[in-house]
C-alpha cells in the first residue's frame, strides 16, 4: 500500500498553493511531464512529440445522477427530510464529506428520457450515453472504482470507503475540468456556512497518491428561519489538467459545514474545455 501524504489545501484556479511545506515538493513533481518517443528507424528523426498532447480540440461533457444512497423505495428519488448526514463529528473533525456514486443507481437513473437524436444505446458511461463526449474521450466517470480496494481502508486521505470518481484519463495536458454540482441542502442549525468543493487527490504514475486537497468554491450561508427547509444548490468547480498526475488524479464532489446537515446529492455535469 502506498504512504499516503498529509492533505495539501490549494486553489488549482488561481495557482496559488496555500500550504508552503508542499510547493518545492509540488514544483518538483511538475517539471517532468512528458514523455518522448523515438523511432527505432536508423537516421529517421527524434519524434519530440509529448505523450497527451493537445491533438483532438473538441470540448464534450457527461453528466450522472448516479449517487450512492438514493432511495431504491422512491425511484431513487430522495424524499422530504431524508439523505446523507454531516453529523456533529464531522463538524468537529472539519471533515470534508465525500459523495461516492453507485453503478447500480447509474443503471437506474442515467437513462436518455429522448428520442430525438436517437440514443447510442452504450451503457455504463452517463446519461447521454457518451454522446457529448470530448473528442478522444471515452468516459468522464468511472462507477466500478472502489478506494478501499486498491487503498488503505484505514488511511486519512478522506476517500476511504468511497466508491466511483470522475475519470480524467483520457484527458489531455492543458484541457480544463469544469465540474457543476447539483445538491439539496437542508440545514439543522441556523447560521450555517457550507462549502461544496471537489476533493482531490493528485497521483503518479504508479497510482501513488501524491497529494490531497480540496478544490473549493464560494461558500453558502444559511441564516435564520432556514432550518428544516431545503435549499437546491447548483455551483461550479474548476480546475486545469496538465501533469500526469492531473489526468491521474481521483476527486468526487464533497462539502463541509460547520453545522449539521442534512445532504441530497441530485447529479454531476462534467465539462472538458479546449
Amino acid at each position: 500500500m502506498p504512504i499516503t501524504q498529509p492533505t495539501k489545501t490549494s486553489s488549482r484556479d488561481s495557482g496559488e498553493l496555500f500550504d508552503d511545506q508542499s510547493s518545492s515538493s509540488l514544483s518538483k513533481g511538475l517539471q517532468d511531464n512528458t514523455v518522448t518517443r523515438t523511432s527505432t528507424d536508423v537516421g529517421s528523426a527524434v519524434d519530440l512529440t509529448p505523450y497527451a498532447t493537445k491533438t483532438k480540440a473538441d470540448s464534450g461533457y457527461s453528466h450522472t445522477g448516479a449517487f450512492a444512497g438514493k432511495p431504491t423505495t422512491n425511484n431513487y428519488v430522495w424524499e422530504s427530510g431524508t439523505g446523507i448526514s454531516y453529523d456533529a463529528t464531522d463538524v468537529s473533525n472539519g471533515t470534508y464529506k465525500v459523495f461516492s456514486l453507485d453503478p447500480a443507481v447509474h443503471a437506474a437513473v442515467d437513462n436518455p428520457y429522448w428520442s430525438t437524436p436517437t440514443p447510442t444505446g452504450d451503457t455504463g458511461i452517463g446519461l447521454f450515453q457518451g454522446a457529448n463526449l470530448p473528442a478522444g474521450v471515452t468516459s468522464l466517470v468511472d462507477y466500478d472504482f472502489v478506494y478501499n480496494d486498491n487503498y488503505d481502508a484505514n488511511g486519512s486521505t478522506g476517500f476511504e470507503g468511497s466508491t466511483g470518481r470522475i475519470k480524467l484519463n483520457d484527458c489531455q495536458y492543458g484541457d480544463q475540468l469544469r465540474v457543476r454540482f447539483d445538491f439539496n441542502v437542508i440545514p439543522q442549525i441556523a447560521n450555517t456556512t457550507l462549502e461544496p468543493a471537489l476533493w482531490y487527490s493528485n497521483r503518479n504514475d504508479s497510482d501513488e497518491i501524491t497529494f490531497t486537497f480540496p478544490l473549493t468554491t464560494t461558500p453558502i450561508f444559511y441564516g435564520g428561519g432556514t432550518v428544516g427547509n431545503t435549499f437546491l444548490n447548483r455551483v461550479d468547480i474548476s480546475a486545469w489538467i496538465t501533469s500526469n498526475e492531473d489526468v491521474n488524479a481521483l476527486t468526487l464532489p464533497a462539502i463541509k459545514a460547520d453545522n449539521p446537515v442534512i445532504i441530497q446529492p441530485l447529479g454531476i455535469l462534467i465539462t472538458i474545455l479546449r
